[in-house]
């Protein structure tokens, strides 16, 4: 598994309220679909000026597949601008209180 946070630094006069619009929309129409996308979180902090998410991907094949598709590009060229993107390889995973087993993590623990 591979995990990734990706953000965009928007400008001042953002209107955060449209932009967690944006998100629940996108969560519903868009992110709901995307293959290999295990979960993610929607991030908004108006006082730092960032928009992004937490991603859990399947795998790194996955995860690429997702940056370079429309959806995601469309995005960016949306707000503006390229994110942060910042990538992670996945050691142990919890999911509703149950560890989850991941290859070359740390194994299911009960």
């Amino acid at each position: 598994m591979i995990a990734a946070v990706i953000r965009f630094v928007l400008p001042a006069v953002t209107d955060w309220n449209s932009m967690r619009a944006l998100a629940r929309q996108r969560a519903n129409t868009f992110y709901r679909h995307v293959p290999g996308l295990r979960t993610k979180a929607f991030i908004i902090s108006p006082e730092q000026r960032i928009y992004g998410g937490l991603y859990v991907w399947e795998n790194r094949e996955a995860m690429n597949e997702f940056l370079k598709s429309e959806g995601f590009l469309s995005l960016a060229q949306k707000l503006g601008q390229q994110p942060e993107i910042q990538i992670y390889d996945v050691a142990a995973y919890i999911e509703r209180g149950e560890v989850v087993d991941v290859p070359g993590g740390v194994g299911t623990v009960r």
